[in-house]
């Protein structure tokens, strides 16, 4: 037997929902879904949820939702979790526009951001990791064909 779903909501932990719907709207270009709303206390207060769409190709979307279940922003910022990751076609671009939006990166030296893997096949990803406003983690990544050799 086996199981169908219709969708994947990815719950973010969020302290300020309006900050947070800020961000994840001006700056990653999600939409609200309204209709799921939840605005408790007429603030945003504790247990509020907005559900969130981006879309990324015909027919296909992704989807959070935050959820303000935390006081204020996680510190020190967690180092590991899930991590939801959003992929680009440039990541330099994608680096230079956060950037430009004062984003938190998460640096890999001084000076260095974007991380390169290697799969087993040989096909290349780079990516690199950035903050909302409560410190959750994200990615942007590019992936490409194989390496150059």
């Amino acid at each position: 037997m086996t199981f169908n779903y219709e969708q994947q909501v990815t719950k973010i932990s969020v302290s300020d929902m309006v900050k947070s719907l800020t961000f994840y709207r001006d700056i990653l270009g999600y939409e609200v879904e309204d209709k799921y709303t939840i605005n408790a206390g007429g603030s945003y207060e504790k247990n509020s949820y907005i559900q969130m769409n981006l879309n990324v190709g015909e027919g296909l979307k992704s989807t959070i939702g935050l959820f303000v279940d935390i006081e204020k922003p996680f510190d020190p910022p967690p180092d590991s979790g899930t991590v939801p990751s959003l992929i680009v076609s440039d990541i330099k671009k994608g680096l230079e526009y956060l950037q430009c939006k004062n984003v938190a990166i998460d640096p890999v030296s001084d000076e260095e951001f974007i991380i390169e893997n290697i799969s087993d096949e040989g096909y290349v990803d780079r990516f690199f990791f950035f903050r909302d406003p409560d410190n959750n983690s994200l990615v942007m990544r590019q992936n490409l064909k194989e390496k150059e050799k």
